[in-house]
């Protein structure tokens, strides 16, 4: 049995250290344009630093992100399978981005030069620490000696577990990249609107709930997340923060005695990042999204809106 490489994208939040500790090959990054200006998006901040980054998108930057392409997911590729592995890609969610679809327009390419090869291209129907931890599992599973085809088994079998719930803190950055309307922008600010946001079952983000006042956004986020954890299966928790970090440590507290007065007995673990450049520049600063094992139904609140 052939071993294989695991690769994803920038959108999984990890830094290069975490990707080395957890056995990841290649992150394949997305790319970032500030008035027009381009960078590749990394979990490290090479190019720009967080902070300055949410500085220029509160002075009122023009910012857009692109998915990354076939041709940086062929070369990355292409050195695994020279090197005589196979190739397993888990991407965001094909909801909010094409970067799957670029993977998988890469390995059809390659299949027909590597026939002997197995690449296997995954929507994950996540992104940011749902994504990692995800990721996290796929190469514990490898590194135990799980075949590629029992791992991809297992991804499609449990994807739908992994959440994502979320708050933004200005609805102005959402009507910049085109996720709301004016109006709604302008009453939201007006009201101190907080919609809370979660992954529906394609991986889209979908508004569940309005709440007004940042405090109460923080406190549902938590009661969400603690409804929906399972934290007996995989106890870590990561929050990723658009330059807010005081209130994601807040959340993290909030999301610890929420847990324990829903009686989960398991120890939770926080890690705490910023929100990686492509989802910032369409969430803007304040942003806080919480990534977790948990209930699949949570996937489906939207339904129960109104």
């Amino acid at each position: 049995m052939r071993s294989f490489a695991v690769f994803t994208d920038t959108t999984s939040n990890f830094t290069k250290e975490e990707m080395q500790r957890v056995g990841i090959r290649e992150i394949i990054p997305f790319h970032i344009y500030i008035n027009d200006k381009e960078y590749l998006a990394s979990g490290d901040w090479e190019s720009i630093s967080a902070k300055e980054y949410y500085e220029i998108i509160r002075n009122g930057a023009n910012m857009r992100s692109s998915f990354a392409t076939s041709a940086q997911y062929e070369k990355a590729f292409r050195a695994a399978l020279e090197e005589g592995l196979d190739v397993m890609s888990v991407s965001c969610t094909g909801a909010l981005s094409a970067s799957v679809k670029e993977s998988m327009t890469a390995a059809k390419k390659l299949k027909e030069e590597f026939p002997e090869a197995k690449i296997v291209c995954i929507d994950s129907h996540g992104c940011m620490y749902s994504l990692a931890l995800m990721l996290e599992e796929v190469c514990r599973q490898r590194d135990a000696g799980k075949s590629i085809e029992e791992v991809e088994a297992w991804v499609e079998k449990e994807k739908q577990n992994f959440n994502e719930v979320g708050t933004v803190d200005r609805l102005s950055y959402l009507r910049k990249a085109g996720r709301v309307s004016a109006s709604a922008a302008f009453f939201g600010g007006a009201f101190s609107i907080k919609p809370i946001v979660v992954y529906d079952e394609i991986g889209n983000n979908v508004a569940i709930e309005k709440v007004r006042g940042r405090k109460a956004s923080l406190e549902r986020t938590a009661e969400l997340c603690a409804e929906y954890i399972l934290p007996d299966v995989i106890a870590e928790v990561g929050i990723a923060h658009a330059d807010c970090l005081e209130d994601a440590q807040q959340l993290g507290e909030l999301i610890r005695e929420k847990c324990k007065e829903k009686g989960h007995k398991a120890e939770l673990s926080f890690r705490f990042g910023y929100v990686e450049s492509g989802v910032g520049s369409s969430v803007g600063p304040g942003t806080l999204i919480v990534g977790f094992y948990g209930k699949p139904e949570m996937r489906s609140l939207y339904k129960k809106k109104g």
